[in-house]
């Protein structure tokens, strides 16, 4: 199966084509088109890849309602590491785009440093042994299980009588962004395959699905299936009685 990049996801679910994000950009919609296939062959290289993507990025948020707004610098940071442009790790060149921040560079101690502060340490280690208990308690339960595939759950917790709505990766990677009755954000994102995520809300969710056929859907414990066919762009609303 072919798997669509977020770029042309987020192009999809705003409903425009590559002629219509063209003549917004004036780029080729051959480039465009290179651009969604994570491909910088056609613009010249990563570095016109940037400046590409942030000017489609902004075409398409023009053009889409403030609840449903595409990240440009986490779309460029994901072609970047497409590209496999150095050496660097992920999260450096993440940080680069200032979607996570920079690790800083640990600096060496010498051992007479080391050795002046030791007592220190010493005089305080009960009051460290709390602490570390405290932390390993927090961390048990917000870090990630990376020793094995379990699905990766995101939950808002409000009314229990309103919607439950289950999304669940089954294929590739869909852009969803959900948006309440009010048209507040909930979530606006990417679900990978094996991810399960949970939104609820006391009146309503809007849904607007970008890859379809890559999601598996769920409201108030009833199974939907799958949103609809690959690469299909579905909007659909739930309330608490059901599907719209």
């Amino acid at each position: 199966m072919t798997e669509f990049s977020s770029l042309q996801q987020a192009r999809e679910a705003a409903g425009l084509s590559l002629e219509q994000i063209s003549a917004l950009t004036n780029i080729r919609p051959g480039v465009i088109k290179d651009l969604e296939n994570n491909s910088v062959e056609l613009c010249g290289g990563i570095a016109y890849a940037r400046g590409h993507i942030r000017s489609i990025v902004s075409a398409i948020n023009q053009k889409t309602p403030k609840s449903f707004k595409v990240d440009a610098d986490f779309l460029v940071a994901q072609m970047e590491i497409a590209q496999g442009e150095d050496g660097r790790k992920i999260i450096d060149r993440l940080a680069e785009n200032n979607v996570a921040d920079k690790p800083k560079e640990k600096k060496r101690m010498k051992f007479r440093t080391l050795a002046s502060i030791s007592a220190a340490v010493l005089s305080i280690g009960f009051v460290a042994q709390i602490a570390v208990s405290n932390v390993s308690k927090i961390n048990s339960e917000l870090a990630p299980d990376t020793s094995n595939q379990e699905v990766q759950k995101q939950e808002i917790a409000i009314a229990s009588n309103g919607v439950n709505l289950v999304v669940t990766g089954v294929n590739g990677k869909s852009w969803l962004g959900l948006t309440n009755a009010d048209g507040d954000q909930v979530f606006n994102g990417q679900i990978s395959a094996g991810q399960v995520a949970t939104f609820t809300d006391p009146q309503l969710i809007k849904a607007i699905i970008g890859n379809a056929g890559a999601v598996r859907l769920n409201l108030n414990g009833a199974d939907l299936g799958v949103a609809g066919a690959d690469g299909e762009v579905v909007r659909l609303d739930f309330d608490a009685n059901g599907q719209l």
